[in-house]
């Protein structure tokens, strides 16, 4: 039979792995998931060990996609494109996203992370081996 002590130990590990999910990560004592900027990701994190920054053309066929976050000129209208995809020609928005990679090494004694932003927003966060 466990004590309450035990018992009550054991809630609180429960609440505490409950609390940050697995994808995120911990800096100054704050949460950092996806969807955070940019800016307050530096501040809870500080400067990353190195950045590695690249732009990807997307293409949607849809140009009023919510999540493609395509938005109407001044006259109201999509600047639409077509592309080539198997052999077919399509119609659809292109969209320039700025992708960068933020490494971070903490130290010997724990994980290193690498988080990745699209235009200034968290979207994943990679975890790798111990640091150096």
């Amino acid at each position: 039979m466990m004590s309450a002590r035990t018992t009550a130990a054991a809630l609180a590990l429960i609440i505490l792995a409950a609390a940050a999910p697995a994808s995120a990560l911990r800096c100054s004592g704050k949460v950092i998931d996806r969807g955070m900027p940019q800016a307050e990701v530096l501040e809870s994190c500080g400067e990353p060990t190195w950045v590695d920054e690249r732009q990807e053309e997307r293409f949607s066929r849809n140009c009023r996609d919510p999540y493609f976050w395509t938005y109407p000129d001044d006259d109201g209208r999509y600047e639409e494109h077509y592309y080539i995809y198997r052999g077919k020609r399509y119609t659809g928005c292109k969209k320039i996203v700025i992708i960068e990679e933020w490494f971070y090494n903490f130290g010997t004694s724990r994980l290193t992370q690498t988080l990745i932003f699209e235009n200034s927003r968290l979207v994943h966060i990679r975890q790798g081996g111990y640091g150096y």
